[in-house]
């Protein structure tokens, strides 16, 4: 941030959460925002008299590039949607959301990236087959923000969601791609622990005769390895057979003085097995 003869263009305190605001959060969530004090303070030299500066432009949907004047088939800059928050007072909810306005801006460019990115797409057959739900629109399944996966005609925002048994989704395919890794750690937590005390507390999981699939007959694993619908070919890896494999990572790792040496290949992976 404290680059010589570079400023930063400042950000609009009112998308920056408070001191406060933060603190009160548990200590991952906490995490997260550690970067926004940063952006509060901005850079040590002024934005107005600097002779290189940058910006974060936040709110904005870019819709098209605009070609240069004066060199034609060139990037002369990017026309955007500027968009505002339905609820101005929970934008910092990771709920969030965002509408757009009739107003746009036009930002003059020379250069333009274009960034990776990141979407979950379906799998073959997980609606068709399996009778999961799933929003191409948004990348996730709906669920009801604790994992479970519920009916896409209701919705998670239904006064009681419809439950599908036995199905459940964890990370960005649950909330999209949001978070750092400690966040998405505490959400997987979160979905394993409704799957326990599902589990505990005796609900409906995978069953042919309630299930909208004839995915699972209640057998559970002992159901997938008798599946004669499983490729021959695709070996099986049990949890025993994991163990394994984890104490060698850990093995090689502590040769090079290191948590653990991951394997590259699956190949590899499996051979440890052998």
């Amino acid at each position: 941030m404290n680059l010589d003869s570079v400023g930063f263009q400042p950000i609009d305190h009112t998308l920056l959460p408070t001191a406060d605001w933060i603190s009160a959060l548990p200590r991952l969530e906490q995490r997260k925002y550690r970067f926004s004090s940063l952006l509060a303070k901005g850079s040590s030299s002024s934005y107005e008299s600097a002779p290189r500066t940058w910006a974060l432009q936040s709110l904005l949907s870019p819709s098209k590039f605009t070609a240069s004047e004066p060199r034609p088939g060139h990037v002369g800059g990017v026309m955007s949607t500027v968009n505002r928050f339905i609820d101005h007072n929970k934008h910092f909810e990771a709920n969030a959301k965002v509408t757009a306005t009739e107003e746009t801006k036009h930002l003059d460019v020379s250069l333009a990236f274009r960034s990776i990115g990141y979407k979950s797409t379906a799998i073959p057959g997980l609606t068709s087959e399996l009778g999961v739900p799933f929003d191409d629109r948004t990348g996730t399944i709906p669920n009801d923000a604790f994992g479970r996966v519920v009916d896409a005609m209701q919705g998670p925002q239904a006064p009681r969601p419809d439950h599908i048994p036995g199905y459940y989704c964890a990370g960005w395919v649950k909330r999209g791609p949001t978070g750092v890794i400690a966040s998405t750690m505490d959400d997987a937590f979160a979905s394993a622990d409704t799957v326990l005390n599902d589990w505990e507390a005796g609900m409906e999981f995978l069953n042919s005769s309630t299930s909208k699939t004839q995915a699972g007959d209640g057998r559970g694993w002992d159901g997938v390895v008798q599946d004669p619908s499983v490729s021959k070919s695709v070996r099986r890896v049990s949890w025993d057979d994991w163990k394994r494999i984890d104490e060698e990572e850990r093995r090689r790792g502590r040769a090079k003085g290191k948590p653990r040496e991951k394997f590259l290949s699956t190949a590899d992976m499996l051979r440890v097995l052998d």
